[in-house]
């Protein structure tokens, strides 16, 4: 099974790395918008495999900031 992060330390993470970010979640997933940026494939069920951490850092460009908050990532 690979590592996963809650859904509370990815908002802690957002929150420090990304100021401004907001989330709202729809159908099938979590929609975050950061910087008028928008992700739309964020997982909504809790916890959320470390992959998609990494790749949602790596969009907004925080992953440096990112993998400071979060270890393993």
């Amino acid at each position: 099974m690979s590592a996963s992060v809650s859904f509370a330390d990815i908002k802690a993470m957002m929150d420090v790395c990304a100021n401004g970010w907001t989330f709202r979640v729809s159908t099938h997933s979590r929609v975050i918008h950061y910087n008028s940026m928008v992700y739309r494939a964020f997982p909504k069920h809790d916890p959320v495999q470390i992959g998609f951490v990494r790749k949602v850092a790596r969009y907004f460009g925080i992953l440096e900031c990112a993998k400071k908050q979060i270890p393993g990532l």
